[in-house]
């Protein structure tokens, strides 16, 4: 779920990861995404360790091209379904919210993708670089994803009234005060 999260990946980007997709001397991961495209993907030093500890774990003595996810049938290795997902983050949803009530009643994979997406967008990753990031050809489609929360308005305003004349109601008396006229005409449109 950290790798998920951290890289922003679709559940079927994550499921046909092998082994050898990932680079702990770089900290990358390389995804195959929608339509075949492949990306390179950085992963936060915190991830990479977590990484690490699970690929030694689960991974101890296997080739490359294992998949990095799966289940176990018939004795063989097979890349882990996009239900197992599901129910792993559902479970794990539901345990987190024992300890916070603010988490959903429902949690998809998806919501890592959204969530990361977010939070690179309001820490100031411009929208043509997240578009990259996600793997989306087109901008307008990374536009689902990245919508301004009320402090990213606030901080924009107090950003662009830095230089404007503000008119301080203590100090200043603003043209329209005792003026019946330019009231009225502001009331009425003209």
């Amino acid at each position: 779920m950290s790798l998920m999260y951290d890289m922003a990946a679709r559940d079927c980007e994550m499921l046909t990861m092998h082994l050898s997709d990932y680079n702990a001397g770089s900290r990358t991961v390389y995804l195959m995404g929608k339509g075949a495209k492949p990306r390179l993907v950085p992963v936060s030093p915190e991830t990479t360790a977590l990484f690490t500890r699970y690929r030694e774990r689960v991974h101890s003595g296997s080739e490359g091209s294992s998949p990095m996810f799966y289940t176990i049938h018939n004795h063989i290795k097979t890349p882990m379904s996009d239900d197992n997902v599901a129910r792993f983050v559902q479970k794990y949803a539901e345990s987190a919210k024992r300890e916070n009530p603010a988490v959903p009643d429902r949690v998809s994979p998806h919501m890592f993708r959204k969530s990361r997406a977010m939070h690179l967008y309001q820490a100031g990753m411009h929208l043509t670089m997240l578009s990259e990031f996600l793997g989306h050809e087109d901008t307008q489609t990374t536009l689902v994803y990245a919508r301004a929360d009320v402090e990213m308005k606030r901080e924009a305003i107090c950003k662009a009234s830095k230089n404007n004349v503000i008119l301080h109601p203590d100090t200043e008396t603003p043209v329209w005060d005792d003026d019946e006229d330019i009231i009225s005409r502001l009331c009425h449109g003209y």
